[in-house]
């Protein structure tokens, strides 16, 4: 019964992705499978319902989280917080620096966004239009941008992916954003090496287009935009409450669209609901967030978390987690996390439940400081690199880059490796000792 139900759950998934289908609706298919198994096992409908709750009552304050940096990217892109960087820095981008400049910017936008999906859409689309304006290839350009939009995925003040580890695992955010910083530092300077030597090997016809100009002429973009910045960081260096943090983000961000950029109060509330619309089509790039462009995220947290519920009170995943257990006698907890991730994102097609997945079955494998390290990794990563996951596929498609790029994404792939092999050599060290 066990694996009927998880093949079908995979039919489904497949069938969907391969015609276009919202990966949702697969989502919907699957958590029917669930309860339908959890009913057939002998639990009544009501029973079937709490565990669903049990699973979604942990991450409620995710949920308002997600809600709130919708609100803050809107406004951000409004205020002039977005055009501000990107038209600060795009004019120091040379054909030499460019694929290093590519995921340097892509870096810090994400970080100040938490979001590869708008780094994409936003930076990844600029890098990418200059780099087709300057002959340089689109797979090592949409690679780099890639990297740089899963930066901050994985790292940022307000990043989602972090929010909801931290909450599954029940660990400190600010403490797991401390620890990522220790295995992302030789990755993050191997992926520069890789992309400046890139760089300088291959030909590019001009420098960057006339960005900067574009964005000028449609925002203010005196320095006192990038306060809202500012204030997030200082106040999450400070260790303050990941959700103030977010609301003083957008705060700050309101005054910027009122009496800097010159919106009235009617749009200011517009763009916080439904996302902010560039006002010229050369400026069309950044457009987006509000938190119309949450819903279908809050929508795959509720039901992804509903499974979880399901998961843990039924026997559904016994059989697998038997095979975990016996992977886990010959590999490194890292290691067995890593070979779950990759299996959780291609069975999943979406980052959500690939994490929910992957902590599901991994969860006792280390304490649960380590195990939050190990899921951010692995899973928050090697979700991006999956073909017909979403988490990767959406943000090359935003910003026109082919899917080939996923193979030029050189931090996704280093920060894995990286791990194993300085786990490897720590091991080797140990038995020396």
């Amino acid at each position: 019964m066990e694996l009927l139900t998880l093949g079908s759950f995979l039919v489904v998934l497949v069938v969907c992705v391969a015609t276009g289908v919202p990966t949702a609706i697969a989502l919907i298919v699957g958590l029917a499978l669930f309860c339908l198994y959890a009913w057939r096992a002998g639990n009544p409908a009501g029973r079937v319902a709490a565990m669903c709750w049990h699973g979604i009552r942990p991450i409620t304050r995710i949920l308002g989280m997600l809600v709130t940096v919708g609100v803050l990217t809107g406004l951000w892109r409004a205020s002039g917080v977005i055009p501000a960087i990107v038209a600060y820095t795009v004019p120091f981008i040379t054909p030499q620096l460019f694929l290093l400049m590519t995921f340097l910017l892509s870096c810090l936008v994400s970080v100040l966004t938490g979001t590869s999906f708008g780094t994409a859409a936003t930076m990844g689309a600029i890098c990418i239009s200059i780099a087709s304006s300057m002959g340089v290839p689109l797979v090592l350009a949409g690679g780099a941008a890639l990297s740089g939009a899963f930066f901050g995925d994985r790292w940022s003040p307000i990043s989602t992916s972090a929010l909801l580890v931290a909450s599954i695992t029940e660990t400190d955010f600010y403490g797991n954003l401390r620890n990522m910083v220790r295995t992302a530092i030789a990755p993050f300077i191997l992926s520069c090496v890789v992309y400046l030597v890139a760089g300088m090997l291959v030909p590019a016809a001009s420098t960057a287009a006339d960005t900067a100009g574009a964005l000028a002429a449609a925002f203010d973009l005196s320095s006192v935009v990038l306060i809202p910045p500012a204030v997030v960081f200082v106040l999450a260096f400070a260790r303050m409450d990941i959700l103030l943090v977010i609301v003083a983000g957008i705060l700050s961000a309101v005054p910027l669209c009122l009496f800097v950029q010159g919106m009235d109060v009617a749009e200011v509330a517009r763009t916080a609901v439904m996302g902010f619309t560039a006002p010229t089509p050369a400026t069309a790039a950044l457009a987006g967030g509000g938190i119309a462009s949450m819903l279908s995220a809050v929508e795959i947290v509720v039901i992804t978390s509903a499974y979880a519920g399901i998961f843990e009170e039924t026997d559904l995943l016994r059989g697998i987690e038997g095979i975990v257990a016996r992977l886990a006698a010959r590999l490194s907890p890292f290691a067995t996390t890593l070979v779950i991730s990759a299996a959780a994102s291609a069975i999943s097609c979406n980052q959500t439940l690939a994490i929910m997945l992957t902590h599901q079955l991994s969860r006792d494998l280390a304490p649960a400081v380590d195990h939050a390290l190990d899921l951010e990794d692995s899973v928050v990563l090697v979700a991006g690199l999956v073909p017909w996951s979403i988490a990767g596929g959406v943000p090359l498609a935003s910003m026109g880059a082919p899917v080939e790029s996923m193979a030029c994404a050189v931090f996704l792939y280093a920060v894995p490796l990286c791990r194993l092999a300085f786990g490897r050599l720590a091991r080797v060290r140990a038995k020396r000792a």
